[in-house]
């Protein structure tokens, strides 16, 4: 830290010099002390100058600042009468110069910061005012380092005008080139103002009451350190990103299978933002296109629009959160581009319910090159797959798991985006945790053995499902019911919400920046759903912060913003939470209810392990409650094997990555042997029969 290693101009001028970013920033960075008599103040000045404050702030600095308050007609005419305004009076004018209408969500990031450096006591805001009429009026401030100084004077006032607008200049002093004894005789004037000791002036520290106000509207991080690491996070995700090498590789073989492949990335690998740089690609090589995404739910489409408005387009929107007369407007616009000599350099972002109800057939054969990007492909039913239009020349399919369990469709939706000429781009989960991109994490089985009667339930079920497939001719209809009835026994099993009741009772584990996936369904004890139960436990016995997260949630993208920003501690969800929520902040998952799909599996682990510089997350934990037999059962009764051998399929695919991978090999080996489990055929078997539960 050394002020004197800067070059500091005699004069500054704004028609000449950016005030902020030339001048108050650098001297910022260098500096441990910032003091400042201003005419007029504004939080949000402060604010604007957050690429100097924080390196001040992570230097030890504290900020001084006396300020003035405007003065009405009324006002003059009390202080002629002879009276003294009453410090409310003040107050009450004062609270509108420091205010600033402010919604932009970086900037209320850096008032964040600002107002947190209040509630430590490194900032300090004192009010100036003439009694007997005038305003105080002064403008001049002091940095200093641990050893030098610096002293400037002009017309700058600490407001966001004055620093970015007005036309403004300020002359600056140096204590290792300009008189010393000048600076420190400036510098003791301002500890006089400081202490109230200015005849005619009347200098007092703001009061608690507007300091509790200020911290009640901007304050939203706990402290000042989490503030800035929020800062820092945001201002590095809204930076220009690189590719890493591995979207560098994906975006060329796009390109050499002349603008067709399919991107099978691990979730948290950046596949969106490596396919928004596929389509810029595009555009650079053969220039125009109109683009369209589709993705299965609201939560992507929100998510997608983002990551295009990163790179400033404003993508269309079709079904979702574009109401009907909105959509119709849209694809009208869509289609009418094509017919246009100079298409329009679209991108439109669909919902697959609109996308294969509306949209599809009017996009086909329009006679101009359309590039498709599906997200989340392995979504993609039979009929769909057969809708995908054929005339459009470039595609872009993405999934980190795209196996259905009809093996036909897998090969149809990779065939559909590859042309059969190259293989899908593949980067593994666990490529992405041994090379840093995703966080590591630890697994915890929680036992919770299925009652009597359930167990009863689940035996009749497998043998009916030993029997239907065994027919002649199995009806696999009639097989996934079987398997959807049986799997339903275990994700409502009532002994799931009395272990986790006992969890939150005892504070076994931490619920706080949680999820917990519910099963859909009626609890069978009190009648209520699932979710609405698990909610009880968690808000009541746990007095945790907690909203659910299902497809009736009226609007899940202000739920995840109230999650991110600390207003609840845990989701309660059902599916929905499975795909296309990007929350970095979430650290652990609570697993109720599995469909036992290995994809669900994949997705689920990396919804928990993307990485969060805000936090500073490095680890993430899940914890997933593996149904048994009742502890009463001989373990070698029938259907107990099953039942365990099928929970143990997601206990392996969860534990062979898992930071206490050798504590999860000792549980498996343990439930193998008590049950006499053929672990071998265990592992050959296909995990994506839907309903392994």
């Amino acid at each position: 830290m050394s002020l004197k290693k800067l070059t500091f101009k005699r004069i500054y001028r704004s028609n000449e010099h950016d005030l902020a970013n030339e001048f108050l920033v650098p001297a910022l960075k260098e500096a441990v002390k910032y003091e400042r008599g201003t005419g007029y103040f504004s939080l949000y000045s402060l604010a604007s100058l957050a690429d100097g404050i924080i390196p001040f702030i992570q230097n030890g600095g504290s900020i001084k600042i006396v300020t003035s308050v405007q003065l009405s007609y009324e006002d003059i005419e009390i202080i002629k009468s002879g009276l003294e305004l009453q410090n409310t009076t003040i107050i009450e004018k004062i609270t509108d110069l420091i205010h600033e209408n402010v919604t932009n969500p970086k900037d209320l990031l850096k008032l964040d910061i600002i107002t947190n450096l209040i509630a430590s006591g490194r900032l300090i805001i004192k009010i100036a005012y003439m009694p007997k009429g005038g305003i105080y009026h002064e403008k001049f401030g002091f940095l200093f380092d641990k050893q030098d100084g610096i002293y400037f004077m002009g017309s700058l006032n600490e407001t966001f005008n004055g620093l970015k607008a007005n036309h403004e200049s300020v002359i600056v002093l140096t204590t290792w080139k300009d008189s010393i004894e000048e600076i420190n005789e400036q510098h003791r004037y301002f500890e006089q103002l400081w202490r109230n000791e200015i005849n005619g002036l009347k200098v007092f520290t703001i009061p608690e009451a507007l300091e509790k106000d200020l911290l009640k509207l901007y304050k939203v991080s706990p402290d000042l350190e989490t503030a800035i690491n929020k800062w820092k996070c945001n201002k590095e995700n809204s930076d220009i990103k690189e590719l890493y090498d591995y979207q560098k590789k994906a975006i060329k073989e796009f390109k050499e299978n002349k603008y067709c492949h399919f991107f099978e990335m691990a979730t948290g690998t950046g596949k969106t933002f490596t396919a928004v740089k596929a389509y810029d690609q595009l555009v650079k090589d053969i220039g125009k296109v109109l683009t369209i995404v589709v993705v299965p739910q609201i939560d992507l489409q929100n998510q997608w629009l983002n990551a295009f408005k990163e790179v400033n387009i404003t993508p269309l929107l079709f079904g979702g959160l574009s109401n009907a007369s909105a959509t119709e407007k849209n694809i009208s616009r869509f289609v009418l581009s094509s017919y246009k000599d100079e298409a329009e350099q679209l991108v439109a972002i669909s919902t697959y319910d609109t996308f294969f109800s509306k949209v599809y057939k009017r996009l086909n054969n329009l006679g101009c090159e359309i590039f498709i990007i599906v997200d989340e492909a392995h979504n993609l039913n039979s009929n769909q797959i057969k809708k995908l239009p054929n005339s459009f020349n470039y595609r872009l399919g993405l999934s980190a798991t795209p196996e259905r369990y009809n093996i036909a469709d897998t090969k149809s939706i990779i065939k559909y985006f590859t042309l059969e000429r190259v293989e899908t781009f593949k980067y593994t989960i666990e490529e992405a945790i041994t090379n840093g991109f995703l966080s590591h994490y630890k697994y915890f089985p929680i036992e919770s053995p299925l009652t009597q009667e359930e167990f009863s339930e689940y035996k009749t079920k497998t043998k009916q499902y030993i029997i239907a497939k065994n027919e002649k001719e199995p009806d696999e209809q009639k097989i996934q019911g079987i398997l959807r009835d049986r799997s339903n026994i275990i994700k409502k099993s009532s002994n799931k919400l009395n272990v986790l009741e006992d969890i939150v009772k005892k504070k076994k584990y931490d619920f706080k920046n949680a999820v917990i996936y519910c099963g859909s369904g009626k609890d069978n004890e009190t009648e209520d759903s699932i979710i609405d139960s698990v909610t009880k436990i968690l808000a009541v016995e746990g007095g945790y912060k907690i909203s659910q997260f299902t497809s009736k949630t009226i609007d899940r993208i202000m739920v995840l913003k109230e999650f991110e920003i600390g207003n609840y501690d845990v989701l309660a969800a059902i599916k929905c939470f499975d795909e296309g929520v990007d929350v970095p902040k979430l650290e652990k998952i609570f697993i109720l209810a599995s469909d036992g799909l290995k994809r669900q599996t994949i997705q689920r682990r990396g919804r928990v392990l993307r990485k969060c510089k805000e936090t500073g997350k490095t680890i993430a934990y899940i914890y997933d409650f593996i149904a048994l037999p009742p502890t009463s059962t001989e373990k070698t009764e029938f259907g107990g094997a099953n039942l365990v051998g099928n929970e143990l399929k997601r206990v392996i695919e969860y534990g062979r990555l898992a930071d206490n991978k050798n504590e999860i090999d000792i549980y498996i080996d343990t439930l193998v042997k008590d049950y006499v489990i053929d672990i071998n055929m265990l592992l050959a078997e296909d995990n994506n029969d839907g309903f392994g539960e």
